[in-house]
């Protein structure tokens, strides 16, 4: 398979990529909490409501790889030969950042139905299903969501997190795993795959198909972008998760 040219994409790819991915990417960057972080600024007790509720996020997302890939053709998969998908949440490696920072990851694990992320992990977790396992939407839709609108964004998201993890909030090298297999050069590639796929299978002429995969690229980068690190920031009781 061609390595990824942006500028040679689809116009709706160019957009894509141009005009919501690559502005998320610095809008990440330049995050308050990712700042904090970076500067050894931000509290544990805070990040570990980021951490946690990524990983609470994490427990269901190879059944939701899974369920996608079984939707999709198999001539996606001959497609991708070679090129490497993410599969696993890997929740076993994150727990050791949970723990590390303060967060009991055995009761996130045993009990997630009980357990309450921050609500903004709930949003975007229930958006994220919504675009795959819905029969509403084609697995081209899950597609965008997942690999484009949440896994282009990953690296960006993850390296300067490892990287203050191991730097400020003595999280050693075994326990901050899961962060740096996330920020190289394989997880950069689980995201091309989804502008590839789409620019391979998507027709230029089924214009609802293209609405519904930018709909779902921008709501899931804005999520990752914005409000999914807001988790990570000191939470004022209104935006608490409250038991009904």
């Amino acid at each position: 398979m061609k390595p990824l040219n942006p500028n040679q994409l689809p116009d709706w790819l160019k957009l894509a990529y141009f005009e919501i991915i690559q502005p998320k990417r610095e809008i990440i960057q330049n995050h308050e909490f990712v700042q904090k972080m970076k500067l050894g600024e931000a509290r544990k007790e805070d990040a570990k409501h980021y951490f946690a509720g990524l990983m609470w996020h994490l427990l269901d997302f190879g059944k939701h790889v899974s369920h996608l890939i079984q939707k999709r053709p198999d001539e996606v998969d001959h497609f991708l030969k070679d090129r490497s998908e993410d599969t696993d949440g890997d929740t076993e490696l994150l727990s050791r950042i949970v723990d590390a920072l303060g967060e009991d990851s055995n009761q996130i694990c045993g009990s997630p139905w009980t357990y309450q992320p921050h609500p903004v992990w709930i949003q975007h977790d229930a958006l994220l299903r919504s675009a795959i396992y819905s029969t509403d939407f084609s697995w081209k839709t899950g597609t965008a969501a997942l690999t484009i609108g949440i896994e282009s964004l990953v690296p960006s998201m993850i390296e300067p997190l490892f990287q203050a993890c191991i730097e400020n909030y003595g999280v050693a090298s075994h326990q901050a795993e899961w962060l740096e297999s996330r920020s190289g050069d394989e997880e950069k590639q689980h995201g091309e795959n989804g502008f590839l796929i789409l620019e391979r299978f998507v027709d230029l002429n089924d214009q609802p198909q293209i609405d519904q995969c930018l709909f779902f690229i921008k709501a899931l980068s804005d999520s990752m972008a914005h409000r999914l690190l807001e988790s990570g920031l000191p939470q004022s009781p209104k935006n608490k998760a409250q038991v009904p």
